[in-house]
């Protein structure tokens, strides 16, 4: 998982790097969509979005998983052997 959601050198946040400086490269063509079909710029700006909300639960989800089990507190002391 730190592979695909590490902040900096992650697949996901690298590849969100790449939309969001389309995406600032193709303002120049703003309004440039044909009739009927949803606005490219904006569909690039909603997929840098999504691509930096899935890294950041990916993130969680790998710092979750390498935290250490937590044993449950015992009430009492265990039985002697005597």
């Amino acid at each position: 998982m730190t592979e695909v959601a590490a902040p900096v050198h992650g697949l996901l946040p690298l590849a969100r790097e790449i939309v969001v400086r389309a995406w600032i490269a193709a303002g120049d063509f703003q309004g440039a969509a044909p009739a009927g079909e949803p606005d490219p710029i904006a569909r690039l700006g909603s997929t840098a979005t999504s691509m930096s909300e899935a890294a950041r639960a990916i993130l969680h989800a790998r710092n979750h998983a390498a935290r250490p089990a937590q044993r449950p507190a015992t009430a009492s002391p265990p039985p002697s052997r005597a």
